[in-house]
């Protein structure tokens, strides 16, 4: 690993370490900035080489990545010394990173020296303006209060204390059974009798099947004939097509959704199972602590 990177993620880990020692319980705050819906998916600000942007708190992106557009609004210089290849909704893409000066959350300087480059579009006549992805190489070095309703998102120290719960007056429930799969939370999903492990993805704007779990539900290009079908774009340049099919109920630990509508991807995109995202978020507010495997929620009304 070369030093620089190396030097990075040194700094990234004394800043998540820093304080009370793992076996200390208590909470250490580390950042909180001001969190909003567009287009329903969860935009932060963040300064970059003094310059402000707006991030979409993703969970499920790997890296955390700018658009092209923005890194060249930015003149941000590209290193071809580091390629991302990327597989999801929208194929393949390779693209280089480019190298930053400055990374700020909440007023809070990180040691994030270069972020990956998407050729994605983050505005759209729906409300979203954004420039980027704040994604899993950041968030989930922390626990993480998202709390939708009030439109905050807080960081804290990532504890080592699997007995905690979240910071919160409020009543919440927590999800068992939640798996990891490389810096990726699974959530444990039932729809319609079938179970799967799905991908908590902040930066989804709709729960998506993947084509493992529309094959296990006997689902195919017949059965959804009926349904609407919908463009979707991901981190490729290609636009890929998803069915919207009503299901009869999709239970998420002790939370359940009756006939939600859920967006199916016959294609391989590399989702594994499912991406649960922001119609699980809304009017949430939800505790995320990847070092431990814990997710609570708030109970927002009548589950």
């Amino acid at each position: 690993m070369p030093f620089r990177r190396a030097f990075g993620l040194m700094l990234l880990l004394l800043l998540t370490h820093c304080g009370p020692t793992a076996a200390d319980c208590s909470l250490s705050l580390i950042a909180t900035m001001p969190l909003q819906v567009q287009d329903h998916l969860p935009v932060v600000p963040a300064g970059i080489n003094g310059k402000w942007v707006h991030l979409v708190v993703d969970s499920g992106a790997e890296r955390t990545t700018l658009s092209d557009a923005a890194a060249e609004r930015l003149g941000l210089p590209h290193d071809p010394r580091y390629r991302t290849r990327s597989l999801g909704i929208g194929g393949r893409t390779v693209t280089t990173d480019v190298d930053l000066d400055r990374l700020v959350l909440g007023g809070v300087h990180f040691p994030v020296e270069r972020v990956a480059v998407g050729t994605f579009n983050l505005r759209n006549e729906h409300g979203l303006d954004a420039d980027g992805l704040l994604g899993a190489d950041i968030l989930l070095a922390f626990d993480l209060d998202i709390d939708v309703p009030h439109g905050v998102l807080t960081l804290y120290r990532a504890r080592q204390c699997p007995q905690s719960a979240p910071p919160w007056a409020e009543p919440a429930a927590e999800i068992p059974g939640i798996g990891a799969r490389k810096d990726r939370l699974l959530l444990p999903i039932e729809l319609d009798g079938v179970s799967g492990m799905a991908i908590l993805d902040t930066g989804a704007g709709r729960n998506l099947i993947g084509a493992d779990m529309t094959r296990r539900m006997g689902l195919n290009e017949q059965a959804l004939a009926g349904d609407a079908r919908i463009r979707q774009r991901g981190v490729g340049p290609a636009e890929a097509i998803a069915y919207v099919h009503r299901f009869r109920q999709l239970r998420i630990g002790p939370t359940v959704q009756i006939a939600p509508l859920i967006a199916i991807q016959l294609s391989e995109a590399g989702i594994g199972d499912a991406l649960i995202g922001e119609p699980f978020l809304q009017g949430r507010r939800v505790w995320i602590s990847f070092r431990n495997r814990q997710v609570f929620v708030s109970r927002p009304g009548q589950e």
